[in-house]
């Protein structure tokens, strides 16, 4: 069963807190360290792909693939992001629109890549991802990440923040929806009733010889985060816990869950 996490920031203060404190070149020097480069390279080395990426932010993934060999180009809904982005280089290929109504023609792009966007639509993530199909050719692939259920959060991080939310709702303090955290089942069930076929599944956060960093850590617990440190930094406890976590297993703390679906339209 899905997670709904409430924020008590509205969407525009959500937005606008998340970019703050990044920037476009710290984004592209953080992709190397991610596990998704290790699940890229798996379904991509030596090809040369269109590629869109839908929800793109400020761009890091777009350029590691560019500068990887593959025609991408990226999609954001938020035009002063956008600008930003255009700001520290004008050729980027960033164009400013929305997932649910691409302006692309069917069978355009062999690969389609969504990185903790769709859990962000609180009816659910049928309409992007029917979308994503619709520009995919027959066979293309779809690399999607979602934030994770993991049996860490279900256990002793949601808990907390909902016992947290309700001390503040008595104190007329108002949530905003802000997105859903979904078990391995339901992101498999989102994909196959939108018409792809799941064939890898893996962790979406840091690789594994990173001591340093941790999106699921910091995302869940705020004092773990190191003081003034780049994105993602553990302070000592964190690391510590991280540390102490996967010699159980990566899944433990990890922020997202990632499946590459293929189109079989």
């Amino acid at each position: 069963m899905s997670y709904k996490l409430f924020s008590f920031k509205n969407v525009d203060e959500q937005n606008d807190d998340q970019w703050a404190t990044r920037s476009v070149e710290g984004e592209i020097n953080s992709c190397e360290t991610r596990t998704l480069v290790e699940i890229f390279d798996k379904f991509m080395k030596d090809k040369k792909l269109k590629i869109l990426e839908a929800g793109c932010g400020l761009g890091g993934w777009v350029h590691y693939l560019k500068e990887t060999g593959h025609d991408v180009i990226g999609l954001e809904y938020e035009q002063s992001v956008v600008d930003r982005v255009k700001e520290y280089d004008p050729n980027f290929p960033i164009v400013q629109g929305d997932i649910t109504a691409l302006e692309y023609e069917e069978n355009t792009f062999d690969a389609y890549i969504s990185l903790g966007v769709v859990e962000h639509f609180e009816e659910g993530p049928h309409r992007p991802l029917l979308e994503a199909r619709r520009v995919l050719k027959p066979g293309g692939l779809a690399f999607v990440t979602v934030p994770y259920l993991s049996l860490f959060r279900r256990l002793f991080a949601h808990p907390l923040r909902s016992f947290y939310f309700f001390l503040r709702s008595l104190q007329g303090k108002e949530k905003y929806y802000w997105e859903y955290r979904y078990s391995k089942k339901e992101l498999r069930k989102f994909l196959e009733e939108t018409g792809f076929e799941i064939i890898y599944v893996d962790i979406d956060d840091y690789k594994r010889d990173d001591k340093n960093h941790h999106i699921g850590l910091c995302a869940d617990f705020f004092f773990l985060r190191k003081k003034n440190g780049e994105i993602w930094e553990l302070n000592t406890l964190g690391k510590i816990i991280l540390r102490v976590g996967r010699l159980f297993s990566p899944w433990l703390f990890c922020s997202g869950q990632h499946m590459v679906a293929r189109n079989v339209k």
